[in-house]
């Protein structure tokens, strides 16, 4: 029999609901291995979730020197692989045991929670161990508890495990976007270069359950900052294609000038994410102005009960800040071909405003 405490400790099972937690446990089922046999192979397919719960495997994966997880670890909480692909040799030392579950019915008990706006209260521990918990503190996002289900299992699905060296760039300045990335074991910095700081300045430290990359995916620009990490460390990434599908068309509403206007004149507000010069050359009357760099410092200023009309010169910039919002809780719509689809009649010149 698998004990239910165990079971439930698990990440992400953590997050389920008693109820769930035991229609899952129902449906779990154990794999002992002899000395020496492989749960799976680098490269295999892998369609389960797996725990190792009894003794310890011996991991090796290409270009990386071996390890071994022993049970009851806070690292052996995690499932041995969250991708669609091994990474690793997973290979018995002694006699072991996993727990195996269905990844898609795991996903599917997720959404089915965060569907009904179930959350767990102090989730994410401080201090030692409190990276084991990367998975439950990203479910555990706003970002994630707005997707709908076949979104989630598609993320899932479709997730690569890579793995950085201490002091290694996992993107740079100036580079085009080409993946979506999330934390999963390690730190990594944040650093803009700047005319005035040509080696760069920290903008933040991020942690396990971090995301990053999102905005040169959505914008079609190139990364405006690097990410170097501070120690080795192992992140989550998902290739430009279905970060879009998956995880950002879901999160956009799009309207034209008329549905937008409609909107505003029952009280939601315009927000421009234009440069000031920009907003002061041309803009909406009633608007209020947060350039885009400046919008993640910003949002906290803002009424998360008031839907937000978001607007750019073309959409691009727009897409990027409805985005952030999103993750953020707040509800926008985007003025489908920006400023430049108002007709001219409805926008304000130089110092006019009404």
């Amino acid at each position: 029999m698998i004990d239910p405490s165990l079971f439930a400790s698990l990440i992400p099972l953590k997050m389920l609901t008693p109820e769930r937690c035991r229609e899952l446990l129902a449906d779990a089922r154990e794999v002992g291995l002899g000395p020496g046999q492989d749960l799976y192979r680098v490269g295999e397919a892998v369609t389960t979730l797996d725990y190792l719960i009894q003794g310890d495997l011996s991991l090796v994966a290409p270009a990386q020197p071996p390890r071994t997880l022993r049970a009851g670890s806070k690292m052996a909480r995690l499932p041995l692989e969250q991708g669609v692909q091994a990474q690793a040799t997973a290979t018995a030392v002694g006699e072991a045991v996993c727990l195996r579950i269905d990844r898609v019915a795991l996903e599917t008990q997720l959404a089915l929670d965060q569907a009904t706006g179930y959350e767990v209260h102090d989730l994410i521990a401080e201090g030692p161990g409190a990276e084991a918990d990367w998975m439950a503190r990203l479910l555990q996002s706003k970002l994630f508890r707005r997707l709908p289900p076949t979104s989630i299992q598609a993320v899932f699905q479709r997730m690569q495990t890579l793995r950085f060296e201490a002091g290694e760039a996992v993107v740079r300045q100036g580079e085009a976007g080409d993946r979506f990335y999330i934390l999963r074991e390690g730190r990594c910095r944040v650093i803009r270069q700047t005319r005035k700081n040509p080696e760069g300045i920290c903008l933040a430290t991020l942690r396990p359950g971090d995301a990053f990359g999102e905005e040169a995916l959505i914008s079609g620009g190139p990364r405006n900052a690097t990410v170097r990490m501070e120690t080795e460390g192992v992140l989550i990434a998902l290739e430009k294609s279905d970060f879009l599908e998956w995880l950002n068309e879901p999160l956009l509403s799009w309207g034209d000038y008329a549905q937008a206007s409609a909107l505003a004149a029952q009280g939601a507000i315009w927000l421009d994410v234009r440069l000031p010069q920009e907003h002061a050359g041309q803009r909406l009357a009633q608007s209020v102005n947060i350039p885009l760099p400046l919008l993640r410092q910003k949002l906290e200023r803002l009424d998360r009960g008031i839907t937000y009309l978001v607007y750019c010169d073309n959409g691009r910039r727009s897409a990027v800040a409805a985005y952030l919002m999103s993750q953020a809780g707040f509800r926008s719509l985007l003025l489908q071909g920006g400023l430049k689809s108002v007709p001219a009649e409805h926008r304000l010149d130089g110092a006019a405003d009404t």
